[in-house]
């Protein structure tokens, strides 16, 4: 019972990291190493896909003052 309790927060913790990745990615006029559509596509079909895009593939952020 505690393996199945477990799997769910891990579920449930991978569904609210792909909601935060997927308004970041919209967010950002450029990503890392691939383009929006595949890292969408790697977010939806691989585990803790999302957080390998909030650790890699954040692009430069587009709303800061470039001195």
């Amino acid at each position: 019972m505690d393996f199945l309790l477990i799997i769910a927060i891990a579920l449930v913790l991978n569904l609210v990291l792909i909601a935060i990745a997927i308004m970041d990615i919209m967010q950002r006029q450029n990503v890392k190493y691939l383009s929006k559509a595949v890292w969408i596509i790697l977010m939806a079909f691989v585990l803790f896909g999302a957080v390998i895009y909030l650790a890699l593939g954040r692009g430069e952020d587009s709303s800061k003052d470039k001195a």
